[in-house]
């Protein structure tokens, strides 16, 4: 191989690795990781090497120097990947915060979760066996300094409520300077207290 035909390698390598950085970027941000995707680097790391394995056995046979990047590049791939999921894990960390409130002599619990965002209302119920027995669940967003709480109400036949509507079953409720506003058993404000 000539000197010109191995800078040509190496300037096609270098533009394959910076394609392969910001592609896999990309996709880690697409997957948004958290804590709790165990097993979810497995199966791109697994894309990332069939793909790359793919394209050198082509190559192999069209023109057969290229053919070596790609299977160094199904080294690189993963690794990249890895880097890329560990870093944005170490950026976005998993956070909660609880909250507790008591309404018509029944106790409460908010628990807002940040990467994954999520949020679930349960009611403590410490003569039952499952302790906590979670009413609603769904998502939230910020609005200024409040949160808008998307709950869907979970039918599990050890909760009853009074009206069975698709109102009561899909609720919106805020959070506002520490107070849940919209709570379906409550037509005031329910003072919440932060636990640590």
């Amino acid at each position: 191989m000539t000197k010109s035909e191995t800078k040509l390698l190496v300037g096609i390598g270098i533009l394959i690795l910076l394609i392969d950085i910001f592609l896999l970027k990309i996709w880690v941000a697409d997957i948004e990781p958290n804590i709790f995707m165990s097993n979810g680097i497995s199966f791109p790391r697994f894309i990332t090497i069939g793909i790359n394995l793919l394209i050198a056995i082509i190559l192999y046979f069209i023109k057969k120097r290229y053919s070596i990047l790609f299977v160094i590049n199904a080294i690189v791939c993963p690794l990249l990947f890895t880097l890329f999921w560990n870093s944005w894990l170490d950026n976005h960390p998993f956070d909660y915060s609880e909250f507790s409130f008591t309404n018509d002599n029944r106790n409460f619990v908010l628990h807002i979760e940040k990467n994954p965002d999520g949020v679930s209302l349960r009611e403590i119920q410490k003569n039952s066996m499952d302790y906590n027995l979670t009413l609603y669940y769904g998502e939230y967003e910020k609005i200024g300094d409040s949160l808008k709480l998307s709950l869907r109400f979970l039918n599990n036949d050890q909760y009853k409520i009074e009206k069975d509507s698709l109102i009561m079953r899909n609720r919106i409720m805020y959070i506002f300077e520490n107070k849940l506003i919209g709570f379906p058993e409550s037509p005031f404000e329910i003072k919440l207290t932060k636990k640590e």
